[in-house]
């Protein structure tokens, strides 16, 4: 009988660790004061990101974030408040339902209509400070993600918008914290906060709907890494499972009862759609997936409501550091597994690739399979969490890179290069936000500021004088009956004008009063002589309350 050989198992060492199983010592690269004073100066930075001149900037109030107001004034007048609001093409309830307690605490304003944006873009800033320290076990690397985070003009923009979609962020976040806790406390708790967190999901943006593929990865992931994985946390797994079920039985229900809520707009603009493929589905696929790449290296997205063109999502030198990451995750991802299935060998460290990788290729799905707007930072708005949190973990191993004895005499020097790329990039991007794309002129016209001011217009005229807001302008018709440019004026004149009218176009022009004010959401020349030949004596006028910015709108004084 031939001698037995033995074998050793050759592991992979990391340049970051991961926090499952991590010594708590492993953490300690910072000072526990110094982690709570500078994550402190983080966040309260992130809230005045997120707060600094709300009201004009972004100049105007885009009519799709007037839309959610009106819902949520209506909801506030029949006392119906909705898990899914059908206006608009469709929307889950919770944010529209966050804006009407807003207005009925605090009033009407642009400042109510988007604080709630303001709130989970400031509280997935903490979720990643506390996420980016359990995931790489150091606080520095939270303090990394946080600040990424706090400054990413991907995160300040939507931060400052009334679009429910940045509460898809904040769920992630805080739901992979509870759940990656647990792991690491071993406490239940954790596995129900992580549930009710994921849950809550299904009630914030479409996006979400997929998100339960990280899961399901994730689980594999576990399963291929820890014996009898299922058998030993079967408890955690329940608790996690009957906390998401709890929070998202109401919509699942809506959906249950009626099943286009569930698809809504998605197949008008989805790339399986065969007037949207003509017949070249992988071709399509492919070129849909290559811009979504790409948007967050070489070619964001150019939609000044969504970004600052042609600048990638992600600022340059923060995006080589997430593209590094990114390979490498790949690279590791294949290693590992193949030294699973090769020599059954088990790697702790399988759980965390896994984890971003299936985040990160799973959230970019709703803007990838789309083919509308791309890139589209909106759809994709899932991915900037895990994107950033990748760039922190290639930063964080060139730390770790420096720390080693034989370049302890540059450690000083390489420290502080990083720490000046990193403040750095962050004050370019703030600079881009508030100076470069808060002060260009395409952004008073991606916003349609002319809406609101006409709508301030109209509030300052004196209440007895008729004020006619003709419904010509774009959009698509809204439940009230108006188009979604209108909503705007509706929104904004709410209980700060009296005699304020919505017409149609084709209106019988004998039933409009004279004097009186006729506004135009389309300043079309054929109706405006059409106007003038009822109301020989009018004088038409246009308003600028903006000057260079063409941000005006076209008022007839009718007499």
């Amino acid at each position: 009988m031939a001698p037995k050989t033995k074998t050793t198992k050759t592991k992979s060492k990391p340049a970051v660790k991961t926090a499952i199983k991590s010594k708590p010592a492993a953490r300690r690269d910072i000072s526990l004061r110094l982690y709570i004073l500078l994550a402190a100066l983080i966040v309260v930075g992130a809230l005045f990101l997120r707060t600094y001149k709300l009201s004009t900037l972004p100049p105007g109030v885009y009519p799709d974030e007037s839309v959610n107001g009106i819902d949520a004034i209506t909801a506030n007048a029949t006392h119906h408040w909705q898990l899914f609001y059908t206006n608009n093409n469709g929307r889950e309830g919770l944010f529209m339902n966050l804006i009407a307690l807003g207005f009925s605490l605090f009033g009407v304003s642009v400042v109510t209509l988007k604080m709630w944006s303001v709130f989970f873009g400031t509280l997935t800033v903490l979720g990643m400070i506390v996420l980016g320290e359990e995931l790489l076990a150091s606080r520095r690397a939270g303090l990394i993600a946080g600040f990424l985070t706090a400054t990413s003009f991907w995160a300040i923009n939507f931060s400052r918008i009334s679009f429910r979609a940045i509460m898809l962020p904040f769920v992630l976040v805080w739901s992979i914290f509870f759940l990656i806790r647990g792991i690491q406390k071993k406490k239940i708790i954790d596995y129900v906060f992580a549930g009710l967190f994921f849950g809550l999901g299904l009630h914030t943006y479409i996006a979400f709907r997929i998100a339960p593929l990280i899961l399901v990865v994730l689980l594999a992931a576990f399963m291929i890494s820890r014996k009898r994985f299922l058998t030993t946390h079967w408890k955690e797994i329940l608790a996690f499972i009957v906390a998401t079920t709890i929070i998202a039985l109401p919509m699942l229900a809506d959906f249950y009862i009626h099943p286009n809520h569930f698809s809504g707009r998605t197949s008008e603009v989805s790339v399986f759609n065969p007037q949207v493929n003509q017949g070249h589905l992988l071709l399509t696929l492919g070129k849909s997936f290559g811009l979504t790449l790409a948007e967050f290296n070489f070619w964001g997205d150019q939609n000044w409501r969504q970004n600052l063109p042609p600048w990638p999502e992600l600022f340059p030198t923060i995006g080589i550091f997430f593209l590094a990451g990114l390979v490498y995750f790949i690279y590791e991802f294949f290693w590992l597994l193949w030294r699973r299935i090769r020599a059954r060998e088990r790697s702790e460290r399988f759980i965390l690739v896994a984890l971003l990788l299936s985040w990160f290729f799973v959230m970019i799905l709703p803007a990838a399979i789309s083919f509308e707007g791309l890139p589209h930072a909106l759809r994709s708005i899932g991915t900037m969490p895990v994107a950033l949190l990748l760039a922190t973990f290639s930063l964080e191993a060139v730390f770790k890179w420096a720390e080693k004895a034989k370049y302890a005499k540059y450690k000083e020097a390489i420290w502080t290069l990083l720490i000046v790329l990193i403040v750095g990039s962050g004050i370019w991007t703030v600079r881009m936000y508030f100076v470069d794309w808060g002060g260009s002129a395409d952004v008073h016209g991606a916003f349609d500021e002319g809406y609101l001011n006409m709508s301030r217009y109209i509030n300052g005229l004196p209440a007895g004088t008729p004020k006619y807001v003709v419904d010509n302008g774009p959009g698509i018709k809204m439940q009230d009956g108006l188009q979604t440019s209108a909503e705007v004026i509706k929104l904004f004149t709410y209980q700060k004008a009296d005699n304020v009218v919505f017409v149609e176009p084709d209106v019988d022009l004998s039933t409009l009063k004279a004097p009186s004010k006729i506004f135009l959401m389309n300043p079309d020349d054929g109706y405006i002589n059409h106007i003038r030949q009822y109301f020989p004596g009018s004088l038409v006028e246009k308003l600028d309350m903006n000057d260079k910015m063409d941000t005006g709108f076209t008022m007839i004084d009718a007499k």
